[in-house]
């Protein structure tokens, strides 16, 4: 889901809401569902306002290491490359 002011993004197969917490314990604030229906399988990642390269590198850099954290097997690096790629 998208809007523009924030994007819903749901946990991959393997990863639950805990995940939250280990973004938060980088530094990035997100926040979980509120559909009541599907809370439990996806997150919200707010922007808005000015939001700068540098709060994009954070945030992906974050879901990358929370990801990792909660054991799910993916290139590390990848999307935080692609994202700072099409930032240039």
């Amino acid at each position: 889901m998208r809007a523009t002011t924030m994007t819903a993004s749901y946990f991959p197969d393997g990863v639950d809401a805990k995940m939250i917490g280990k973004v938060r314990e980088r530094g990035v604030v997100v926040a979980g569902g509120l559909h009541p229906a599907i809370r439990e399988k996806y997150f919200r990642v707010g922007h808005m306002g000015v939001v700068s390269p540098a709060d994009i590198s954070a945030t992906l850099s974050a879901l990358e290491g929370a990801l990792l954290a909660s054991g799910y097997k993916f290139d590390a690096g990848a999307g935080l490359a692609a994202a700072e790629k099409a930032m240039v």
